[in-house]
């Protein structure tokens, strides 16, 4: 199982559009939500809003067997759902998904430049 969590400034004067949005996927979107969040193999999502000192801010957790898969999924579909969810993130936080299209590949890419990595397997106790 992997996760990601993602975090994205609620543009100024959006954060109530942000809390119906979250209503929507909770009421009357349900069943279309949970259709797409089995289809991409999306176990678990939380979306949280958080206040800073610069303004509201979503964090999305995402947790799936392969979360940059799913993810890409999202970007790339065409499936109503999909582009209604992707259009409210545009609307709520000026992302355009587009912009992550690297998510849809299988392989991370080869120009990455990674500057620290951990993980309890690698940590050479003993």
């Amino acid at each position: 199982m992997s996760g990601m969590v993602l975090t994205f400034p609620i543009l100024a004067g959006k954060v109530e559009a942000w809390r119906r949005f979250c209503q929507e996927l909770s009421g009357c979107r349900r069943k279309p939500y949970e259709a797409s969040r089995q289809r991409l193999g999306i176990t678990r999502e939380q979306l949280a809003l958080v206040d800073t000192a610069f303004g509201a801010t979503a964090v999305t957790t995402l947790e799936a067997p392969d979360v940059a898969q799913a993810l890409g999924q999202i970007i790339a579909s065409d499936l109503p759902f999909d582009v209604w969810y992707r259009e409210r993130l545009q609307e709520l936080h000026g992302v355009n998904l587009a912009g992550y299209e690297l998510f849809a590949q299988r392989a991370p890419p080869q120009n990455q430049e990674v500057h620290f990595e951990w993980s309890m397997n690698s940590s050479g106790s003993g």
